[in-house]
């Protein structure tokens, strides 16, 4: 009856998400507007030099345009057509997680579905698909990356020719997916964690070597031009080096989608409760005192609740929070991989997925979530083991779909 129950929520959200996503017809709003401008500054130039350069208030790369531009015929490069892109290449995703889950856990088609459409319980999934941006179409080619690298080296059995081919499409879906917005960059040296396992066999050299060939020749010659990974006109997206607290947000929101997918995964105890409490109160004194990294969700509701001593306290205390929560999540991290230190193919999830959200790190201007929702995809392939399918998970999967319906409207009411 579970299975059921979470099997009819995560089609009944794909469903909604679509429903929605057709309804909206209000014109391009938020980031989208800027792309579609650079849509048409395609159509004059073409993938050419002078595009590269003159992209203008838009740093993932040139993917966006590439797929768009071909499906003018039918999307006129309008609403809701333009945002349905988004919604196909999201089956897509969910297909492609069936596919690798079926082929490295060895699960019926039947039940590697309930766990792909996982991917519906991440809030943030909902904002990126509902809209035309730029986050869904590298994350498909990822997914089609994994996929096709995990199929040529874990085929021992296969031909060379057949690990040359599968090594060689993976390598171009994840140069196609770095073109769409470059951390996903972080496919290639995470490959190299299966390179290391499979070391002793000369095909995985191959594999691995002509996986991560094809994707530097694709992305590469475009980072050259740009001399950096993004257009030399948003440039300021990384400016500054090094932003710590976007670092903490994104690995506190990866802890979020694994609570309402798998809590499973974090390891608890009376020990580490006392020692999360002891931490969070020394992070607390250091931020009021020196730190001073202030976060206020919901401040407004707050504000009429509270006295205003403790309002202006509220995000001194909510900072030292999350950063608990982003080192206890990391710290998980690292003890399920020493548990599953035998097992490549999740240790190769599992860095595809930290380093992905370790990502934020660089991008110095702001913080989104839409960030973090380029590792779900990861994210769901690493939770399978710990997933279960109880009324509770029923319950977390409805709250991260609500969540997600809520952020995604608020892009539409309140502008």
């Amino acid at each position: 009856m579970e299975r059921r129950l979470l099997l009819i929520l995560g089609i009944g959200g794909y469903a909604l998400l679509l429903l929605i996503t057709i309804l909206h017809r209000q014109p391009p709003l938020f980031d989208e507007p800027l792309f579609v401008r650079n849509l048409y500054l395609f159509d004059r130039v073409g993938l050419s030099r002078t595009f590269l350069l003159e992209m203008n208030d838009q740093a993932p790369g040139p993917l966006y345009q590439l797929i768009h531009y071909p499906l003018y015929g039918i999307t006129h490069w309008q609403t809701p057509g333009i945002r349905l892109v988004n919604m196909t290449l999201l089956a897509g995703i969910t297909f492609m997680l069936i596919r690798i889950i079926t082929l490295h856990y060895k699960i019926n088609a039947n039940t590697a579905m309930i766990y792909a459409l996982n991917i519906m319980a991440a809030p943030m999934i909902w904002q990126i698909s509902g809209m035309a941006l730029t986050e869904i179409p590298p994350l498909f080619f990822s997914t089609l990356a994994v996929y096709w690298l995990l199929q040529s080296v874990n085929r021992p059995e296969g031909t060379a020719l057949r690990t040359a081919a599968y090594a060689a499409l993976a390598g171009i879906a994840a140069g196609l997916a770095i073109l769409g917005r470059s951390p996903f960059l972080v496919l290639i040296p995470s490959s190299y964690i299966l390179l290391w396992y499979y070391r002793r066999q000369r095909r995985t050299w191959i594999s691995i070597g002509l996986y991560t060939v094809i994707a530097l020749s694709i992305c590469l010659p475009v980072f050259i031009i740009w001399q950096g990974l993004v257009p030399p006109k948003q440039a300021l997206v990384s400016a500054g080096g090094i932003n710590l607290w976007h670092g903490i947000l994104a690995f506190a929101y990866g802890a979020l989608i694994t609570l309402l997918i798998a809590p499973a995964w974090f390891v608890t105890n009376r020990r580490i409760l006392t020692g999360l409490v002891v931490l969070y109160l020394l992070l607390l004194v250091l931020n009021i005192t020196v730190l001073h990294y202030s976060f206020a969700p919901l401040s407004k509701a707050v504000g009429k609740i509270f006295p205003p001593a403790l309002t202006a306290l509220y995000p001194y205390v909510i900072s030292p929070a999350l950063a608990t929560v982003a080192i206890y999540y990391i710290a998980c991290a690292g003890w399920q991989a020493w548990l599953r230190k035998s097992d490549p193919v999740f240790l190769f999830l599992l860095c595809c997925a930290m380093l992905m959200l370790a990502t934020n790190l660089k991008v110095t201007h702001l913080f989104s979530s839409r960030y973090v929702g380029q590792a779900a995809a990861f994210m769901v392939l690493l939770l399978v083991p710990y997933d279960r399918f109880t009324y509770g998970k029923s319950v977390r999967f409805a709250l991260g779909m609500i969540i997600g319906l809520l952020s995604l409207e608020t892009y539409f009411l309140f502008r």
